[in-house]
């Protein structure tokens, strides 16, 4: 008899054991955002609301074996593999899970700012203004004009509450391991900087449609620049103007005072007018060698160019490109 109840006994805290330790306990998986610590009943209450927890008479019963009394502020998400005592541990240490951000494309630093707050627990303004912080750039090598050459198209892992200058700094580290020596030195071969090789990408990423035409058309922007020809780029005129809707630029584009105009200016602008593409960058470092100062779009409209030497074979290629716009009936 006193065995039967010493296995009885036995087999019961085994299934007890399973039932609190080893089944899973989540019935429907979320995301669990703290911006400040708070006391485990409430975030337990938090959790019991949104129908997180399966069995909540286990819970508790773990949460009376494993003490919890307050949980960091941070990102949680709760699996539905967790058991009790899994979930418990996470709140307890405040092992937070971190959020991917991913970004892709951008004109302006201010849309940075705003989609870092729709995806962390930061301010936008808050976010522009440690970005702006004038002795922050300078040490970083880069000023308010150029600050969007600190951003690289990437995918980062970081914490929910993460602060602005952390953010910033793990972006610095990343395009910092872009810019390495090999880059730096095609960077230097060209006679730019990386923020100068960033801006002319920009451009670059902006006139062409087919990418096996990116390295050509840097070889003509580098080739005017050595012969300190305005860069003529179509894409700052729109920047400049934030006329981006155009589909043809026009003399209102090209007289419009701006140091983004690089129809009124030498050289290259005084920022990027987009975030490039990392492959954009590359092809902008190892630009093609040719002897061309001209280009101008297919009039064939297949989304190539044409490239010329001479100022009389350009003017022929744009004439003919301008009429079939004319033929669509494409004016701006």
């Amino acid at each position: 008899m006193i065995k039967k109840l010493g296995i009885l006994t036995f087999v019961v805290f085994v299934v007890f054991f399973l039932l609190f330790f080893y089944k899973g306990n989540v019935a429907n998986e979320y995301s669990l955002k703290l911006s400040s610590p708070d006391e485990i009943e409430a975030v337990r209450d938090s959790l019991r609301a949104h129908s997180v927890i399966e069995n909540t008479y286990i819970f508790d019963l773990v949460h009376l074996i494993y003490d919890v009394k307050s949980v960091p502020a941070g990102h949680y998400k709760f699996r539905k593999s967790m058991t009790s005592l899994d979930i418990l541990r996470k709140l307890k240490y405040g092992r937070q899970d971190p959020i991917r951000w991913t970004i892709s494309t951008a004109t302006f630093v201010e849309e940075l700012a705003g989609k870092a707050a729709e995806k962390l627990e930061m301010d936008s303004q808050d976010f522009m203004t440690v970005l702006y912080d004038s002795m922050q750039l300078v040490q970083r090598g880069y000023s308010k004009e150029n600050a969007l050459a600190l951003f690289l198209p990437n995918t980062y892992e970081i914490y929910w509450n993460t602060s602005p200058e952390d953010l910033l700094t793990k972006i610095h580290k990343e395009t910092e391991k872009f810019w390495n020596a090999e880059r730096r030195a095609k960077a230097q071969k060209l006679n730019l900087h990386p923020a100068e090789v960033y801006i002319l990408a920009s451009l670059v990423q902006k006139e062409y449609t087919r990418k096996d035409e990116r390295s050509k058309i840097a070889g003509v922007l580098i080739n005017r620049m050595k012969i300190n020809m305005p860069l003529q780029v179509d894409a700052t005129c729109k920047y400049a103007t934030r006329d981006f809707a155009a589909k043809r630029v026009n003399y209102y584009h090209t007289q419009y005072n701006s140091p983004y105009n690089t129809y009124k200016i030498i050289g290259l602008p005084p920022g990027p007018i987009c975030m490039p593409e990392l492959s954009t960058l590359d092809e902008v470092l190892m630009p093609e060698a040719h002897d061309y100062i001209y280009y101008c779009a297919d009039p064939s409209l297949n989304g190539y160019h044409l490239f010329s030497r001479s100022l009389a074979e350009h003017e022929s290629i744009a004439s003919s490109y301008h009429r079939k716009m004319n033929e669509l009936k494409i004016q701006r």
